[in-house]
């Protein structure tokens, strides 16, 4: 019986220590538990100031944006309308002008002053920075052929799909497709024995991510003793210059007609 006891007292300490040893160690979790839920609530807490920052940061910066699109607008507003201004100043200066020399000179000065207003109009217009290239080109080619309207009919043919420029690249660009385009309006149909003439305009992106702009016409053609590199022609000399500028080359074939091609990177 004394045996019995001891046995009985034996078991009841061991499971004594044992409820202890687990009253402990759930001990220890609930404390680990409470400063895991601390370090929480304060990474939490913390999460949510900085999300106040960030927020009210990210509305600066919005309202900074957007004061910086307005002016921008402004900015291509205003140069646009400097060009006009310019565009006026040469009208009027040209009509004291009996010498047709340099009345072709001040039209072409003019007509160049409104390839460049045209393109901050339609930055002015447009949502971003970038201007829908196509677009661009078929207001140009309706002002070219304003000025320069044929009893012949041309028929105008362009292929730019999804091209977006800055005015980096837009405002050179355009200023040769201007030269270019007038060139070809003013002398390859003039004896020309097509039923149709035509006029193509194609801008390709290259493997290289760079441009090739292709511009052909089935006209007279550029005479065989005509040289582009020693022409005195102040419309060539520019489109050179232009070409330099943006980094690229050109090619220039004959007969039939005209093909310009220009390589192009952009800025």
């Amino acid at each position: 019986a004394k045996y019995k006891t001891e046995q009985a007292v034996k078991d009841k300490e061991i499971e004594i220590a044992s409820q202890k040893d687990k009253t402990k160690f759930y001990s220890i979790i609930t404390i680990l538990s409470f400063v895991l839920l601390g370090i929480t609530m304060l990474v939490l807490l913390k999460i949510r100031k900085q999300s106040k920052e960030l927020a009210l940061k990210n509305n600066i910066i919005n309202k900074a944006l957007i004061e910086k699109e307005i002016l921008i607008k402004e900015v291509h507003h205003r140069v646009k309308n400097n060009f006009q201004v310019i565009e006026s100043l040469l009208e009027f200066q040209s009509e004291g002008i009996e010498d047709e020399k340099a009345i072709k000179l001040f039209n072409d000065g003019k007509n160049r002053v409104k390839s460049m207003a045209l393109i901050h109009q339609k930055l002015y217009k447009n949502q971003g920075d970038f201007i829908d290239f196509k677009d661009y080109i078929i207001s140009l080619l309706n002002e070219i052929s304003f000025v320069h309207q044929s009893e012949k009919e041309v028929v105008k043919v362009i292929k730019v799909e999804n091209i977006f420029f800055d005015v980096e690249t837009a405002i050179p660009l355009g200023l040769i497709i201007n030269e270019i385009i007038t060139n070809t309006c003013k002398y390859a149909f003039k004896n020309s024995k097509n039923e149709i003439n035509k006029i193509l305009k194609k801008i390709e992106k290259q493997k290289d991510a760079s441009y090739k702009l292709i511009i052909e016409d089935n006209g007279v053609g550029i005479p065989k003793d005509f040289n582009i590199e020693t022409s005195k022609s102040i419309g060539l000399k520019l489109v050179k210059r232009l070409i330099k500028q943006l980094h690229g080359s050109f090619v220039l074939i004959r007969n039939p007609g005209t093909r310009f091609e220009l390589t192009f990177k952009d800025s």
